[in-house]
């Protein structure tokens, strides 16, 4: 109950108003030609958003005088994050239906379809920021810039070598759905594992680094 409370804090006082905007940003999919992580890149930038206006405000501070233990709070703060992104994820699948029907390019010039594919590698990429941007962030509970710059990179690095990876030959024509979608679903299995396992990981990890903060 107590990080059910936590968790409720997080989306009616801590969370900026274009987190919940980017999190809709799956609606880009239908753009076409377009590097479709871009839009759950913005999902990260709701997060940050999220996480500064808490810093602004002194969430920190806020937290470190209620009954409740570190550990609860990296808990609620992990999860507000998982969830986000969850429901964008969820939210952008009707509209990767939509562009493969409506795309008039017949297949996206820029990069990767918004495939079955594309949602395994977009969960992983996620599960990667989440890594970087909340390990860092949970060092000191307050530079939430230096975690942000560090989770972009990690983003950028990833999205460049999958997006090489989408035109290599045989790799390509498999992420392309050439061979059809139902074969992509061991990364769809994969990114969705990597994304709910690191949830917990990445919890633990930072309740560690957390309660050596000195507040």
């Amino acid at each position: 109950m107590m990080t059910k409370n936590l968790i409720k804090k997080e989306f009616l006082l801590t969370a900026h108003p274009m987190t919940f905007v980017f999190a809709f940003f799956g609606i880009m999919l239908i753009i076409p030609s377009y590097i479709y992580y871009v839009a759950f890149f913005y999902v990260t930038l709701g997060i940050f958003f999220a996480f500064m206006n808490g810093r602004e405000n002194r969430d920190t501070f806020f937290n470190a005088i209620l009954p409740v233990s570190k550990k609860d709070i990296v808990k609620a703060k992990v999860a507000f994050v998982w969830i986000v992104e969850s429901v964008s994820v969820i939210f952008a699948i009707p509209f990767a239906i939509l562009s493969q029907k409506i795309n008039p390019n017949g297949s996206n010039q820029a990069g990767i379809e918004a495939n079955v594919a594309f949602f395994g590698l977009s969960l992983i990429m996620l599960a990667l920021f989440n890594s970087v941007f909340l390990n860092e962030f949970f060092k000191t509970a307050y530079k939430v810039g230096k975690a942000f710059i560090f989770g972009s990179i990690a983003v950028t690095v990833f999205v460049g070598l999958a997006e090489t990876a989408d035109h290599l030959p045989v790799i390509g024509e498999y992420l392309e759905g050439a061979h059809g979608q139902l074969v992509q679903l061991p990364i769809l299995f994969v990114g969705f594992a990597v994304f709910t396992v690191s949830f917990f990981v990445v919890n633990i990890q930072c309740a560690k680094k957390y309660e050596k903060v000195d507040l």
